[in-house]
């Protein structure tokens, strides 16, 4: 909050001063910033944050789809079932920014759906991958979620995660267009390696066992979707080949989660990229899985050596 704090004052200082033709003397006085204002501040670049993870969100989902599906036999990450789905719940942001949510992506349902399936916010599909089932059953972008195998939305994704883990079927009850809809969607199985954005203002791309995380500088530095696939596949290949952790699954990709960042799981993942034959691999390998979900891999050195921009001391070592 100091940070907001103090985000705000520059600006509403800047805001102040640029607007008045008095001269500054000696005695300077900040300008008062009213409870309301700064709140509508902090909502206002809030989403803008939000907005920023859920179009970055879309891209590594569309990307990612196709690598997931197509290494599946190298992957022993696969025991429950994938929908091609990418959702965002209120849950996935702070409780504090709750009413951010529904501003955002629940402002126009009616009440009367919140009362009859008993909730208080609904899960939206922010993604829908191309020629997965979702794509099949005819799921659309903004479809809201009012319930999930005939169950409410309350811990949506931890009735979803187990849904996924025990069934190839999963059953929705949709509001699309102020219409319900039902439908149900038969799952594959895939790599379960979550896919998602980070806000960060350095292109980079980490992976920590379960998931890859991209920044969102790494996601605007690159220039099509192949250069963003290497970058991808060579992370997947650190958990797949590097990693043996627990099982993941579709339903933990958090795709407005802002706060949401790689973890060290134990001491060895702490030392895991201190040898360069481990980073080679990952290097060799992560080609390999671009190249087999269809993703053309001939001008990708280039986006390495933009990298480069950002890391001058890897230069010298970066053959």
């Amino acid at each position: 909050m100091k940070l907001y704090f103090n985000l705000l004052t520059l600006f509403f200082t800047v805001a102040f001063y640029s607007c008045s033709n008095k001269t500054v003397n000696q005695s300077f006085h900040l300008p008062k910033v009213s409870a309301i204002d700064e709140k509508e501040e902090v909502f206002l670049q809030k989403k803008i944050l939000i907005n920023e993870m859920m179009d970055a969100s879309k891209i590594l989902h569309q990307i990612s789809w196709p690598i997931l599906i197509e290494n599946k036999d190298i992957c022993n990450n696969k025991d429950s079932y994938s929908l091609g789905i990418l959702f965002a719940t209120e849950k996935d942001l702070p409780e504090r920014d709750s009413a951010f949510f529904r501003l955002l992506f629940n402002e126009n349902i009616n009440t009367y759906y919140l009362k009859k399936f008993n909730a208080m916010s609904f899960p939206i599909v922010i993604s829908v991958a191309k020629n997965s089932p979702a794509y099949k059953a005819k799921l659309n972008e903004n479809d809201v979620i009012l319930e999930i195998n005939e169950q409410n939305v309350s811990n949506f994704r931890k009735k979803l995660k187990e849904s996924l883990a025990q069934s190839s079927i999963t059953h929705f009850t949709i509001l699309r267009n102020d219409k319900i809809i039902k439908k149900s969607i038969q799952g594959i199985k895939a790599c379960n390696y979550n896919v998602q954005a980070i806000p960060a203002p350095s292109p980079n791309a980490f992976a920590d066992g379960e998931k890859v995380f991209v920044t969102l500088a790494a996601i605007k530095l690159a220039r099509t979707e192949d250069e963003l696939a290497f970058l991808i596949g060579h992370e997947l290949a650190h958990n797949i080949y590097h990693y043996n952790y627990k099982k993941g699954s579709e339903a933990n990709s958090l795709a407005i989660n802002y706060l949401d960042m790689p973890k060290l799981k134990n001491l060895n993942s702490f030392f895991l990229f201190s040898t360069q034959s481990k980073e080679t691999e990952a290097d060799l390998k992560g080609v390999e899985i671009a190249f087999k979900a269809g993703y053309a891999l001939e001008n990708v050195n280039d986006y390495w050596r933009r990298l480069s921009v950002f890391n001058p001391s890897l230069i010298s070592s970066s053959s």
